[in-house]
């Protein structure tokens, strides 16, 4: 007995290493690669979609996921053959599309964004509604080329149009178009077939947003490939019937809020069942009710 609990202890050390090593490695940080055409590629991590353009003029990053992915974007993109970002475009400030941006900034890229991303990386941000606290980013992450309005770059064949969307995520977001590509990515303006962030503390409004998607649809054709903040690639009908949801559920809310209910009475009212899988991502529709509440407050 006692030599087959010996055994036992022999083979199950390096076995249970083993299994130590592999749950390691099933955890460690990795990016999917998925091509787009030619020389553009989503990459997905765990935070914000991020799309690279890769080509003769070197790399481009929208957004770039959290702080410890850097390394597993920077062997994703080393496959499509050339492992560090020239220019790296941030949405929006939040850490799930910026958390990268110190350590790309250490080696040379130059990181862009909207005035009021450089502001907010900058400083402590305080966000109530998560009752969350993001201190400010290192220097090293605070975008080195800003605009106020928007900005082009040509790399790769693309001319890329850079336009800020103002007040509605929050208040410094932007959408990249790909003009020849005909590729757009929104940022967290498009949560695809999900209840949208309204981040209010940063800025953001309910209308704002509501804006903005039109605008982004009046960018787009039938045959536009849409990158949203999170979620597969769409296309121009997941984006109008995104807008559908936006409109409709606004008005169901203000609807009540007319009849005289308190936030709590609509949340617990609910809205149309139509809108039930709408909230099994990040934000459930609790959430939501409340971001339309407080827009209307504001």
């Amino acid at each position: 007995m006692k030599l087959q609990t010996m055994l036992f202890g022999l083979c199950a050390g390096p076995l249970l290493g083993l299994s130590l090593l592999a749950s390691a490695a099933d955890d460690a940080p990795s990016v999917t690669t998925t091509a787009i055409n030619d020389h553009l590629y989503l990459l997905k991590g765990r935070g914000g979609n991020v799309v690279a353009s890769v080509g003769s003029d070197g790399v481009l990053l929208i957004d770039d996921d959290y702080a410890n992915y850097q390394p597993a974007y920077k062997a994703a993109i080393a496959k499509l053959g050339n492992d560090q970002a020239r220019f790296v475009i941030n949405t929006h400030w939040h850490g799930d599309h910026t958390g990268s941006n110190a350590a790309w900034g250490e080696t040379g890229s130059v990181i862009v964004a909207h005035d009021n991303v450089r502001q907010r990386l900058s400083t402590r941000q305080v966000n109530k509604f998560f009752d969350r606290v993001t201190e400010a980013s290192p220097a090293a992450a605070w975008p080195l080329v800003t605009y106020a309005e928007s900005m082009a770059l040509h790399l790769n064949g693309d001319t890329i149009e850079v336009r800020h969307l103002p007040s509605g995520h929050t208040d410094g977001d932007s959408a990249v178009f790909f003009l020849e590509s005909n590729v757009l990515h929104t940022g967290d303006h498009f949560f695809k077939d999900r209840f949208p962030f309204v981040d209010l503390a940063s800025g953001g409004s309910v209308g704002g947003f509501i804006k903005n998607i039109e605008t982004l649809l009046s960018m787009v054709g039938t045959d536009t490939v849409i990158v949203p903040g999170h979620g597969s690639l769409a296309g121009r009908q997941d984006l109008e019937n995104y807008l559908e949801m936006l409109l409709a559920t606004r008005d169901e809310v203000h609807k009540l809020m007319k009849a005289g209910l308190k936030l709590e009475a609509i949340q617990a009212t609910g809205l149309d069942q139509r809108w039930e899988s709408w909230g099994g991502g990040f934000i459930n529709e609790a959430n939501w009710i409340a971001f339309i509440v407080a827009s209307d407050q504001m």
